[in-house]
């Protein structure tokens, strides 16, 4: 018996996208070269886009593109237009949500509390749930990734008011996910409880505190420093409606 099999012209045809790269750093003057050289070494994490988001201490400034890191940025604009103290990178492959331009990260919103960007990677698998309920009340969504659900989340007045709010909104999330929330004073760097998208915190030579997607499953998110005495901070989560 004949039995004709199908041609495959393209490994990418059935290549597994479930990674994508995060990076921050807090301190240096240098932090969008530093946050560069941080995606540019997860660039195996995801090739379809590439960002950078930074804080001047007053406002936030951030670049996306498609394509590889090399393609996204150059000297200039990481060192003037991207220029901060902080800054949170991000590389992609699209899981939730198709491959183009809205869809790369950071992405970056200004809701009541000011602006904010953000770095994902995993899924949300309750987003389509929670997005469908948030556009029944008139919320307006510029993306299909699942990360913009976030956004949404904390500028909800009632979320907005409570004594922590990004713990909160934590706690609305379901599935497997690290976390990087650039605020104009302060960097939150979250997973989810069982660190199936684990992230690693640590310090640079410099004493800077800087955080990256982990590959070991077994990473813990640790508690390297305080909310009161740095504005780099960790947070825990569950996964409670």
């Amino acid at each position: 018996m004949n039995v004709s099999l199908p041609v495959v012209e393209s490994h990418e045809e059935y290549e597994k996208k479930e990674k994508c790269g995060v990076f921050g750093i807090w301190g240096p003057k240098e932090s969008a070269e530093i946050c560069y050289q941080g995606i540019f070494a997860q660039q195996h994490r995801g090739q379809e886009s590439a960002g950078i988001a930074t804080t001047t201490g007053v406002d936030l400034n951030g670049h996306t593109g498609m394509g590889l890191v090399s393609q996204v940025f150059n000297p200039r604009m990481i060192k003037e237009e991207l220029a901060g103290h902080a800054a949170i990178g991000h590389v992609r492959y699209s899981t939730t949500g198709s491959s183009k331009l809205c869809n790369a990260q950071p992405l970056l919103r200004e809701y009541s509390m000011g602006p904010v960007a953000i770095a994902h990677n995993g899924n949300l698998v309750n987003a389509s749930l929670l997005r469908s309920e948030y556009e029944a009340y008139g919320h307006i969504f510029q993306s299909t990734t699942d990360t913009e659900m976030i956004v949404h989340l904390l500028a909800k007045p009632s979320h907005v008011e409570k004594a922590d709010p990004l713990l909160h909104v934590l706690q609305h999330l379901q599935g497997a996910f690290s976390l990087l929330f650039l605020f104009v004073d302060r960097i939150e760097a979250c997973r989810d409880p069982w660190g199936i998208r684990p992230l690693a915190i640590g310090r640079t030579h410099d004493g800077h505190i800087a955080s990256r997607a982990r590959r070991a499953l077994s990473t813990r998110l640790t508690r390297s420093t305080s909310a009161k005495s740095s504005p780099a901070r960790s947070c825990g989560s569950t996964t409670t409606g």
